[in-house]
């Protein structure tokens, strides 16, 4: 008997030595540390990045969804469409009839722009969205702002401000919103004008935290000599990917950041970890409303479970959506594209909101309805990419890349 435990001993210990023989493996392909004189790691790149970008491919995309959409219209008449609808958007945790709940005004709205998007003129919309030297100096400008903070840049761990020039890319997000606004007079297309510009300018952004929460699946896993590091530039490296969240006008955090910089990054980070450890009991508990069975933590942002007799993986730190409490789903093994298929449902809803009479204040709120379904989700998404490098999943890893709603994240 002692030898089979001896055995089944062995065979836990090669299987955890393989599998973190494959995070470094995966570490090493996508990241570059710097080093100065002292062989000291100083800033840590990414080896593969989008630099130069092009605007052109992302519109031509939206015009492309669009017409697919309305084609699918043709198989279904009025009722059976937002029948569909309804099931879809139920699917990602809405409530649509709930009259008295706050949040079911923003879901009735994205539904009736979906519902509409057979009323739509594309290609006469998409005329007149084509105006090319404005998205070329847009394009220009944006590069230009990318390039003060080198994209490949993940951390700088000498300067503790080093990300708190990042505003400078909004700048040129108000210059562009402004100057749409002499450009395009028709409302349909200022507001596919104005979805793309902040759209673009958050998918730039969004390659940096999705390989920063990568980062954080490495150090949470790894042994930080086995990265190549010390502890203390582990330490640093983590308070530049929090400096990187600090918002531009938080002048009080960066102070914060930089007078405790070796410490910063890592109190913020086990705050996260415990809020996930204290979630999985939570629904671990039998008072627990989640019907979860056999949860098992994958790392600081993930649990996979049983749910409803599948497997699924959820987010531990974002919710379904804005109004709601419930986790938001990251992956249903039973139903691969579904994730992949909710977010590009959203994405459509994102354009085609544009394209009903709203107030601009309320359109606000529906477009902040509309992202909090996705774009948290998608930037912790590169922690489930961490954690399938070390299983040798290629399969899953494909699939999480796949559902990103993002091409400028680069494999």
């Amino acid at each position: 008997m002692s030898g089979l435990i001896s055995l089944s001993f062995g065979l836990l210990l090669s299987f955890s030595a393989l599998a973190q023989d494959m995070s470094i493996k995966g570490f090493n392909e996508r990241f570059k540390l710097e080093k100065n004189d002292q062989n000291q790691v100083v800033a840590i790149k990414l080896k593969k990045a989008v630099t130069q970008f092009t605007i052109k491919p992302f519109i031509e995309q939206i015009k492309a969804d669009l017409i697919k959409e309305q084609q699918s219209f043709m198989s279904l008449d009025a009722s059976g469409k937002s029948l569909q609808i309804d099931s879809l958007l139920s699917d990602m945790g809405v409530g649509l009839y709930l009259q008295d709940e706050v949040w079911s005004y923003e879901a009735q709205k994205v539904k009736e722009a979906l519902l509409n998007i057979p009323k739509i003129n594309i290609e006469e919309a998409f005329a007149g969205v084509d105006q090319k030297n404005f998205w070329l100096e847009f394009q220009g400008r944006l590069q230009e702002a990318m390039q003060f903070i080198d994209p490949t840049v993940l951390a700088s761990l000498e300067d503790s401000r080093f990300f708190y020039k990042k505003n400078v890319t909004y700048k040129v997000v108000e210059w562009a919103l402004k100057e749409a606004q002499k450009r395009f007079s028709e409302v349909p297309v200022l507001n596919i004008a104005s979805f793309v510009i902040v759209r673009v300018h958050d998918m730039m952004l969004e390659q940096r935290y999705f390989h920063h929460n990568m980062l954080l699946h490495y150090f949470e896993t790894i042994p930080e000599t086995k990265l190549g590091m010390t502890k203390e530039e582990v330490d640093k490296t983590v308070s530049s990917i929090y400096e990187y969240r600090i918002e531009a006008m938080n002048f009080l955090e960066s102070n914060k950041a930089s007078r405790d910089w070796v410490n910063y990054g890592m109190n913020n980070f086990y705050m996260t970890v415990r809020s996930g450890n204290a979630r999985v009991r939570e629904w671990q508990s039998p008072l627990t409303n989640m019907e979860f069975q056999d949860i098992k933590k994958l790392n600081f942002a993930f649990v996979e479970v049983q749910h409803e007799g599948v497997r699924k993986i959820y987010h531990l730190h974002n919710s379904a959506h804005q109004f709601s409490s419930k986790p938001s789903l990251a992956y249903d093994y039973s139903d691969p594209k579904r994730v992949k298929r909710n977010r590009k449902l959203l994405n459509l809803g994102g354009v085609a909101i544009g394209f009903i009479q709203l107030p601009g204040w309320l359109k606000g709120n529906v477009d902040n309805f509309i992202k909090s379904f996705y774009v948290q989700q998608v930037r912790m998404e590169g922690a489930l990419i961490g954690y399938f490098e070390s299983t040798g999943n290629t399969k899953m890893i494909e699939s999480i890349y796949s559902q990103r709603a993002n091409f400028y994240i680069v494999r």
